[in-house]
């Protein structure tokens, strides 16, 4: 093995090893972003059953976990919705369904986009491994 093909063998190895760290970091995003669309959607969910209700009137809300707690309504009108950093806002119905839609659609897009690098990331450690699968049999082929 000449000292060029041992430089090339490490190089797509070290290239291989990276591209495949960096696919998984790309998994775990997406994995992450799919958790919060679920949270948004059981949101979207429990407002969307939010309407219609009256005060006084009693539900099931779910409070995740698939956990759901009885509730009666003390003001079905208006939520309180959390935006971060420790500050809530009290938002009507509508309100806080529309922004929570926004938020759905930008973490779908979101995660689409993540899908697409996972994709082409996944495309690129294959061919890495592959390649570097080959040099090495040829390699070895020539020390034989």
């Amino acid at each position: 093995m000449t000292e060029d093909q041992e430089n090339l063998l490490r190089r797509v190895y070290a290239e291989q090893q990276i591209a495949s760290s960096t696919t998984e970091r790309k998994g775990q995003q997406m994995i992450r972003v799919q958790a919060y669309l679920d949270n948004y959607h059981v949101g979207l969910l429990v407002l969307e059953e939010l309407h219609g209700k009256k005060k006084g009137e009693e539900m099931l809300v779910n409070v995740g976990g698939e956990i759901y707690v009885h509730a009666k309504l003390v003001n079905p009108k208006k939520v309180t919705r959390h935006i971060g950093k420790d500050i809530s806002i009290d938002q009507d119905i509508a309100e806080a369904k529309k922004s929570i839609e926004e938020i759905i659609s930008s973490l779908e897009k979101q995660y689409d986009s993540l899908g697409q690098e996972y994709q082409q990331l996944l495309g690129w450690s294959t061919k890495l491994g592959t390649q570097f699968q080959q040099l090495a049999a040829g390699m070895q082929k020539q020390e034989e």
